[in-house]
């Protein structure tokens, strides 16, 4: 049919155009490519920014992973997308940070730049097409992700922040930080694989991607004679003629007495009996010499000393300040707002997902006061199997951390094990691991290599003979050691300020 034919035109000449922009970009065919990069061969294909603002910035490549050196820095460090990526169906970004030394104020993030681009002479005015990862100052506690689009109406650009964005991981744990935008308009945020935000791209940014459809008229002024003012002063009100504005909100208790024993005759402080003239002391020059004062002792069993006055009490009499009570005003219009007129910028996007621009390259380009902070395993690309294969030396780190924790669990289980119900104890626990490694051998070989391992260290300790009061110090100095790595993984609170008093 006419109506059939047209739609196969209009599919081909869009097909057609994106053909054509991606052969103008390095390709059809590697278009859609996904990027990876590790550290285990060097820093290639990262490249520091010749840019000004980063000449002082300390990069270097340490047991196969980024490390920005200094703290108090501005980083700008980026690796080329070759052929530049272009999202046909849903876009994966994904990499690993460790924040070694905390995030106290700065950014952990990176940039997806727009094609094309020059990375040795990026910075931070370069456009981009997503910005994503922790940030953290002051209020600021947030995983940013940021999508910047182009207003075909006005051809401005706006960058779309997340609404309601997950906080960062704070620890100095490695974590693995993913964001995905798919090819039905949502998005998804992962950290370490769990997901931490989600929704559709038209209702969880803002500004949002599909502009308002009426705008406020800026060109419209409140009238002259507009009231807005709801309430006014009662004109027929007057202050009472025993309003007394001048009495006071305190006065003396008349009814108080002096408590028994008051010494009035006292000073509150007297001489030092036992203080000396210094043997340096020039009258002429010095003045004549003073004994420092200290409480008078005849004060410390008596209720008070020196002149007393009553306490003071509320005066019934006080009123304050008289105002006119409030009335409805009659001449009340209500808030004045300016008129909605149409926004000329409003357009409906019909696919912002297919919309992102070709991504020309992966950025680090941050401040920080942190000193250390650590990339690893960056991805960007279409497929979520990909980047979790990419991220293989995170899940490695991972396995080991559950290993040693399953190591430690298991020498402190064993040490209660045979402090409390001795031999048969022990074996109980033994089999319970024995059970867990089984199970885990199956998807995680390594965390099930360390529960064994876990095994074999108790069953060493059943070989070892030691007086009660020792366990009970190796117990105690385990339960020292664990908190103390507990006290390692949580951030440390911000430092406050504290102002030295000024010398009199």
């Amino acid at each position: 049919s006419i109506s059939a034919c047209h739609d196969a035109w209009k599919c081909r000449n869009t097909t057609m155009v994106a053909a054509l922009k991606r052969l103008a970009l390095g390709g059809c065919a590697a278009a859609a490519s996904a990027f990876t990069a590790d550290f285990s061969s060097g820093m290639a294909p990262f490249a520091e920014s010749s840019a000004t603002r980063y000449a002082s910035q300390a990069v270097a490549v340490e047991e196969g992973a980024l490390v920005l050196k200094n703290a108090n820095q501005m980083y700008g460090i980026a690796a080329p997308v070759e052929p530049p990526f272009v999202a046909d169906d849903s876009l994966v970004v994904q990499y690993e940070v460790t924040l070694t030394d905390g995030l106290t104020c700065g950014g952990a993030y990176v940039k997806l730049l727009e094609a094309p681009v020059d990375v040795k002479k990026f910075d931070n005015e370069s456009p981009y097409v997503l910005m994503f990862g922790p940030d953290k100052c002051g209020a600021t506690d947030k995983v940013h992700f940021i999508l910047r689009q182009k207003n075909p109406k006005s051809g401005e650009t706006y960058e779309h922040h997340l609404k309601d964005p997950p906080r960062v991981k704070g620890d100095k744990k490695p974590h693995l930080y993913r964001a995905v935008i798919k090819a039905d308009n949502t998005y998804a945020v992962y950290i370490d694989d769990k997901e931490e935000a989600a929704g559709p791209l038209l209702e969880g940014l803002e500004p949002p991607l599909e502009p308002p459809k009426k705008i406020d008229d800026k060109d419209d002024a409140k009238p002259d004679d507009w009231v807005d003012a709801a309430k006014i002063d009662d004109p027929d009100a007057s202050k009472p003629f025993d309003w007394d504005e001048d009495a006071p909100k305190k006065i003396e208790d008349d009814e108080a007495e002096i408590p028994k024993g008051w010494l009035e005759s006292e000073p509150v402080l007297v001489p030092d009996p036992e203080a000396t003239i210094p043997d340096d002391w020039d009258v002429e020059e010095d003045g004549a010499w003073e004994a420092p004062e200290v409480p008078n002792p005849k004060c410390e069993s008596a209720p008070g000393c020196g002149p007393w006055s009553p306490p003071l009490i509320d005066n019934p009499k006080f009123k304050g300040k008289w105002f006119a009570p409030k009335i409805d005003n009659p001449a009340y219009k209500g808030v004045w707002k300016p008129r909605k007129i149409d926004n000329p910028e409003y357009f409906v996007p019909e696919n912002p997902a297919k919309s992102l621009k070709p991504i020309g390259a992966v950025a680090v380009e941050i401040w920080t006061t942190n000193a250390g902070i650590t990339y690893d395993s960056f991805y960007v690309g279409g497929s979520l199997d990909d980047a979790k294969a990419a991220a293989e030396s995170y899940y490695e780190k991972k396995a080991a951390e559950q290993a040693a924790a399953e190591v430690k669990k298991a020498e402190k289980a064993a040490r209660k094990a045979a402090k409390q119900t001795g031999l048969r104890g022990v074996l109980k626990k033994v089999e319970g691991y024995a059970i867990q490694a089984l199970e885990q051998g199956k998807a995680q070989p390594l965390a099930a290599a360390g529960t064994l391992l876990a095994v074999l260290v108790t069953l060493l300790m059943l070989c070892k003979k030691k007086a009660p009061a020792s366990e009970d110090e190796d117990e105690d100095d385990d339960d020292e050691e664990e908190d103390e790595e507990e006290e390692e993984d949580e951030p440390e609170p911000p430092k406050r300020r504290t102002r030295t008093p000024k010398a009199d």
